[in-house]
């Protein structure tokens, strides 16, 4: 798999400009000349300011889009926003998300374009919004949304996706340390599962390092609304969808605030990239699992569904 590094410093060029919005982002795209890419923008207001809403689908040679059956993946890039303008200048730390998935978006298409397509769709979904507000958190501070996170949770997945993929930057926390990525547990339906053995082998294949996990807790998959505290929002997809979901958490060895200027590793960035696009080639192939089916059975048999538990405090569709 060659390095996603030219990917990624096309986009961070892009997204690291004060006028960047989500129309300039499809205009990109574009531009490069992918004809067969799906891509809306919607603008969202909230009562901290505006973004706009991206959706990037790849059609699959055999997904649903084009008639097959191939699996979909959904890949999210969550944050905050890409910068806290006027405050600060510059991209922040938390604008790994957007960056991360754009690149894999751009990577795939480009993929398509050569030939190398993958069999299943995949549905890109983030937001851009260069001057987000902050807000406190511990150990450092965090970059907060412009919008209610709800109004954007209920774009970020989309009833099509079998498995979601969603990527955040996870460095303001003293819980996972390490230069680079890790990945979660699976969750579905409220329920923290394993972590999958699959993700596992390929996150060992593009690092050639041992897997590291983010070691998600009850607290931190509960709703936004629940005043606890959570090490982010990574994991909050789940809350709309019962597809099962993965984070893909972008992270450093000291605690950085996601409202640090002058954060963007791209090296990290590319492994976590990388990771993505492997993820995408096996799983619309039907060669990675995010969880094991026939225990999932077992769970639901003798303990049943607690999604009803879990999801309570978040406003319906």
């Amino acid at each position: 798999m060659a390095s996603l590094m030219r990917y990624l410093i096309e986009i961070i060029d892009l997204l690291d400009d004060p006028r960047v919005d989500g129309w300039a982002v499809k205009r990109f795209f574009e531009e490069k000349g992918f004809k067969d890419l799906l891509i809306n923008v919607e603008k969202i207001r909230g009562g901290k300011g505006s973004t706009d809403f991206i959706s990037i689908t790849i059609p699959g040679s055999k997904g649903r889009l084009s008639g097959g059956d191939a699996p979909t993946l959904g890949v999210i890039g969550r944050l905050g926003g890409l910068g806290a303008r006027p405050g600060l200048i510059g991209l922040v730390s938390d604008a790994d998300g957007a960056i991360v998935s754009l690149a894999v978006a751009y990577k795939i298409a480009d993929m398509r374009r050569r030939g190398d397509i993958l069999p299943g769709d995949v549905i890109v979904n983030t937001h851009i919004c260069p001057n987000a507000p902050t807000k406190p958190h511990k150990p450092a501070p965090m970059m907060d949304s412009p919008v209610d996170i709800f109004d954007l949770l209920k774009r970020e997945v989309d009833n099509v996706m079998d498995a979601v993929l969603s990527i955040d930057a996870t460095k303001a926390n003293w819980i996972v340390k390490h230069t680079g990525f890790a990945i979660t547990p699976t969750v579905k339906e409220g329920w923290i599962l394993k972590v999958s053995p699959d993700l596992i082998d390929i996150y060992m294949r593009v690092t050639g390092e041992p897997p590291v996990i983010v070691p998600i807790t009850m607290q931190d998959i509960l709703p936004f609304s629940t005043p606890v505290y959570h090490i982010n929002s990574i994991l909050q997809p789940w809350l709309y969808t019962k597809a099962p979901v993965v984070g893909v958490a972008t992270t450093t060895r000291i605690v950085v605030p996601g409202s640090a200027t002058g954060a963007t590793n791209i090296f990290s960035l590319e492994q976590a990239a990388r990771f993505v696009v492997e993820v995408a080639k096996d799983f619309t192939m039907g060669r990675a699992r995010f969880y094991d089916e026939d225990e999932w059975k077992i769970i639901m048999k003798i303990h049943g569904e607690i999604s009803h538990i879990m999801r309570r405090g978040v406003p319906e569709r």
